[in-house]
């Protein structure tokens, strides 16, 4: 055997060696973690900031300990659940979702991923878990209590308009939540001296008719409550100034937009909160173990240029309430 034979078979023993070696320094891919939002790109970006501000307040890193896919729905209810099923068939390490219909297409997709619910209503009484102290299962939730808040809006549309006293709820009758709101709101009404009309809308088409009766029979403000005012808020909003009907809304933005006011948690800690539970799964908690997140810190928003253009004085005692006064 020749020297150069000799090399050759030295350098051929070494090969496992080499190739043990190069597997052991192989970098495992970070877990995956999908968020899907119903809006837009644009329209969901305050609040996809706000969950990659709490990934990185937790130590995740994009790309290194995790990589964090966002997908959006572009407002279409079949798309947000086509992409649910996508999502779960990648089997991410979580899944996260925004509102309660998203929750419940995930809790039909799949009982073994973890699933995170950024901001919903009650998952309780939805059916979707066990309890707020543990959910069970595969699925947690930071809440935004929209029962509770719209009951609380009625009484902070009264004590801005001490005089109102028909008022018309604008409600989608297949929101899961929505009996529940409804009795609620109804409820609270006579002790305000208050009337409530329901107006139902799912769709385009159906708003569309709420709006005619609205414009029927003007109330004397209008409490709006399900994401579809969210997405048709600037023309529901218009066409109620026309009218000279306030609006009382929901969504953080609208009081910009026109409103009469808007009073609402913080969505966006929710979304920031709902991180730091994606972090904790990722480091191995259970999402049956972790308590649904019930928020303690609201924002009121009263639009006094609005009230100036629809002729009406909200009380002083009233405005000092407020969070923030839009001059």
């Amino acid at each position: 055997m020749n020297g150069q034979t000799l090399l050759l078979c030295g350098l051929a023993s070494l090969l496992p060696a080499v190739a043990v070696s190069a597997g052991a320094q192989t970098v495992p891919r970070p877990p995956l973690v999908v968020m899907i939002l119903g809006a837009n790109e644009e329209g969901a970006r305050p609040f996809t900031e706000s969950f990659l501000d709490g990934m990185r307040q937790a130590g995740q890193v994009q790309g290194r300990t995790v990589q964090i896919d966002v997908r959006f729905g572009d407002r279409d209810p079949a798309r947000v659940r086509a992409l649910i099923r996508e999502s779960i068939a990648a089997r991410p390490a979580v899944l996260v979702v925004a509102g309660l219909i998203a929750a419940r297409h995930a809790r039909d997709a799949t009982t073994t991923v973890p699933v995170v619910v950024a901001t919903s209503s009650d998952l309780v009484d939805a059916g979707i878990v066990q309890s707020l102290a543990r959910p069970g299962g595969n699925i947690t939730d930071v809440s935004d209590l929209t029962d509770e808040a719209t009951v609380k809006r009625l009484e902070l549309l009264k004590a801005a308009l001490p005089n109102a006293s028909r008022v018309m709820l604008l409600v989608n009758p297949e929101f899961p939540s929505t009996p529940k709101i409804e009795s609620r709101v109804r409820a609270a009404a006579p002790s305000l001296r208050m009337s409530i009309t329901a107006l139902y809308a799912k769709d385009r088409a159906s708003l569309e008719r709420a709006l005619e009766s609205l414009e029927k029979s003007p109330p004397d403000a209008l409490l709006v409550t399900d994401a579809l005012a969210v997405e048709y808020a600037a023309e529901l909003i218009k066409r109620a100034t026309v009218l000279r009907v306030p609006v009382v809304h929901f969504w953080p933005g609208t009081a910009e937009q026109g409103a009469l006011l808007t009073y609402q948690t913080d969505v966006q800690d929710n979304f920031r909160r709902a991180a730091g539970y994606v972090d904790k799964i990722l480091k191995g908690a259970k999402p049956g173990d972790l308590p649904i997140f019930q928020p303690t810190r609201y924002e009121l928003v009263v639009n006094a240029k609005v009230a100036r253009t629809l002729g009406l004085t909200p009380p002083q005692t009233f405005l000092v309430r407020a969070d923030r006064v839009i001059q």
